[in-house]
């Protein structure tokens, strides 16, 4: 048992499998990783760190039949999630979209325990894929102003007033945050941003925004800060659009 380094090449073996996957999982696909599996049961590891958010994973096997035996994710908080893998993939094809808990997640590795399945192809080759999800319901592309904005989390809230958080600690240093709305009008009573080394700040966005908008830019006192968590107070329009669901940018 060992982990083996990156083997060049044999990503493209896989991907002549991988489909854009369902309509209801919209978004980008990203290739984290591939590797190479022989006859005897074996144990990767493939990295996912620093390359975002992802919200689905899928298994691409190219050459030979894999059996997959234990798939673990290890998210960027620690967090673990198996995934039930546990089939024969033939060469060419992918496993099933396998969806990772709550938001789309920071990852930082993938644990596979696998084999291929004896014949004469010889040994397997398996790629690691990640769904970047599209950038939230309703507000295709989010923020559009100049500067890397970054996805951090979605949040649903419905008719009475609530107190949501967002945790972004490790997610980096921001210059300023923005929110984006879908289904229904949200009204802001509260948002206090607390910074990595304590300081805290309030933010003014008491008003309406409407399903389909985003508040301006709402910019961060000093230079670009780490933010651990982000905490809202707020409530959807009563009417028969029902729940919101708010969005939360990052821009870098």
């Amino acid at each position: 048992m060992h982990v083996k380094a990156l083997t060049a090449g044999l990503g493209l073996l896989a991907t002549a499998g991988l489909a854009a996957g369902p309509a209801s999982a919209q978004g980008r696909w990203e290739l984290l990783g591939t590797r190479s599996v022989g006859f005897q049961i074996d144990r990767d590891v493939v990295s996912g760190r620093g390359q975002g958010r992802f919200s689905v994973l899928r298994l691409c096997v190219g050459n030979a039949p894999v059996h997959f035996r234990d798939v673990e994710v290890v998210f960027g908080n620690g967090e673990r999630q198996n995934l039930a893998v546990n089939a024969l993939v033939r060469p060419g094809a992918c496993s099933a979209n396998l969806d990772l808990r709550g938001e789309a997640r920071r990852i930082d590795h993938v644990n596979l325990v696998y084999n291929a399945a004896s014949n004469f192809r010889g040994r397997a080759a398996v790629s690691v894929y990640g769904l970047h999800p599209v950038a939230g319901p309703g507000a295709p592309g989010g923020p559009t102003q100049p500067g890397m904005w970054d996805r951090l989390g979605t949040r649903v809230v419905g008719f009475q007033a609530d107190r949501d958080g967002f945790d972004l600690t490790g997610e980096g240093r921001f210059r300023a945050l923005r929110f984006c709305i879908a289904r229904n009008a949200v009204q802001f009573r509260e948002v206090e941003v607390h910074f990595g080394n304590g300081e805290q700040q309030q933010l003014p966005v008491r008003h309406f925004v409407r399903a389909g908008a985003c508040t301006p830019p709402l910019d961060l006192e000093g230079r670009d800060r780490r933010v651990r968590r982000v905490v809202v107070i707020y409530n959807a329009v009563p009417n028969f659009r029902g729940q919101a669901a708010v969005t939360l940018y990052g821009q870098r």
